[in-house]
């Protein structure tokens, strides 16, 4: 029996060397997502690697897969923070680089591209890749010759880019009572089905295209999937006043502030103007207000003075108070 037990686990010990039972070898690499840290990741798996600039006893392997939002996606940053990798003569060096592999043939390193710098240091590392291609998995390769027996080599690893991302556009600047149409790509489903908008003043909240009538400056956020990684993104109605109002024409026929023109107010085609004189009586009143007043009434122009206006847009998206204020004739 006791024979029996001791050949067991002396199996079991050649097959973790060997990387077969391990999750990060290269047959079975832990995912990296965006917006997300693997933390305390600890760097003791006895896998010889040598490639471009490692050549180290212990090695790691990391995966992430680019969106499909364009011919040649963006690239990516991998960060490798807080190493805490110390051994028997001070801190030990972690190798690291992103690699193109042959899904077939993982493992071949011969086979491996570089797709970043090959690099190496004691406290941290931050490795940019070139374009990527769209909806290809990548490889990171961490290594190093410290010894686990001494102690743990720690360290948290973290990607992001436009490459594994989403991508939500755009800011938009929009009057009170217009419509923002916002767009989002890159997700894992091209029917966008799986998009997920949240914000104030939404109809519907699913799709890879939603349009909106915010009533004030309003963020929203998307939420899709890819590969598997949950990411989000953003964007902004930034929203103006509906219509800009002049408070004072000069009706004398030189062209110049003649007419009373509320730039904007074509928006609104049920828009209501109505002005009243100093004794509440009413000098103008027109719906649509296609023509700008020229501040007469019933034909005969209005003498000096200042006069009270309410304007009601009656958007038939937003509810908008009536604008209220003064208009000056100046003769």
């Amino acid at each position: 029996m006791m024979k029996r037990t001791f050949h067991v686990l002396l199996t079991l010990v050649s097959l973790t060397f060997s990387g077969l039972l391990l999750g990060q070898d290269c047959n079975s690499p832990e995912q990296l997502c965006a917006e997300a840290t693997n933390e305390a990741e600890v760097l003791d798996q006895l896998n010889p690697l040598a490639f471009n600039c490692i050549n180290a006893n212990y090695s790691l392997f990391y995966s992430f897969t680019t969106n499909n939002s364009s011919t040649n996606s963006e690239g990516v940053t991998v960060n490798i923070s807080n190493i805490d990798c110390v051994g028997a003569n001070g801190a030990d060096l972690v190798f690291a680089t992103v690699v193109s592999f042959d899904p077939a043939n993982p493992c071949s390193a011969a086979l491996y591209g570089l797709e970043s710098p090959c690099e190496s240091d004691t406290l941290q590392l931050s490795l940019e890749t070139g374009l990527l291609q769209p909806e290809t998995t990548y490889m990171l390769i961490l290594a190093t010759d410290h010894d686990p027996a001494i102690s743990d080599c720690l360290f948290d690893v973290s990607i992001e880019g436009e490459a594994i991302d989403i991508d939500a556009c755009c800011d938009a600047n929009v009057t009170l009572g217009q419509e923002a149409i916002f767009t989002v790509e890159g997700g894992d489903n091209n029917n966008g089905v799986d998009y997920i908008w949240s914000g104030d003043y939404l109809d519907e909240n699913t799709g890879d295209e939603i349009s909106v009538f915010p009533e004030e400056t309003t963020i929203y956020q998307v939420t899709g999937n890819v590969a598997g990684c949950e990411v989000t993104d953003f964007v902004t109605a930034f929203i103006g006043p509906p219509v800009s109002i002049p408070n004072a024409i000069t009706p004398n026929d030189d062209g110049i502030n003649d007419l009373w023109t509320i730039s904007g107010i074509n928006e609104f085609e049920a828009a209501h103007v109505t002005v009243f004189d100093r004794w509440g009586q009413v000098v103008f009143n027109d719906i649509g207000y296609n023509e700008p007043w020229d501040g007469t009434n019933r034909g005969k122009f209005l003498p000096t003075g200042t006069y009270y206006y309410v304007i009601e847009l009656n958007s038939l998206n937003v509810n908008i108070e009536p604008l209220t204020g003064y208009i000056a004739i100046i003769h």
